[in-house]
């Protein structure tokens, strides 16, 4: 019985970290399109997770919000930040400033 226990709690592992492996992949997309319709460029090629949050879906399931940082840079010299915020593999919402000017962005509109 303990091997079967343990068998099941590492696929629950390998099964969450999949999960959030895909959901990042989205993110990084989400933001490399965005940047680069804005003539900017996302910094290091990655995104950092800061905080997972949990929340009702919009189909009345329970989910996660995961917030991620990201750097990006104009000229190449400057650095600054922005974040996404995903659930379930969707982009919810995403900030990040043009010239000291904020752009956000909700929803799939990026």
């Amino acid at each position: 019985m303990n091997g079967f226990l343990l068998l099941f709690l590492l696929g629950i592992i390998l099964g969450v970290w999949y999960g959030n492996t895909k959901v990042r992949e989205s993110a990084i997309e989400y933001v490399i399109r965005a940047l680069q319709d804005a003539g900017l460029q996302l910094l290091d090629e990655s995104i950092c997770l800061y905080k997972v949050w949990p929340t009702r879906m919009a189909s009345g399931h329970i989910g996660l919000l995961r917030f991620y940082h990201f750097e990006y840079t104009a000229s190449g010299v400057d650095r600054h930040q922005g974040v996404i915020v995903m659930a379930a593999g969707n982009m919810e919402y995403l900030e990040y400033q043009v010239n000291g000017q904020a752009i956000m962005a909700t929803g799939n509109n990026v």
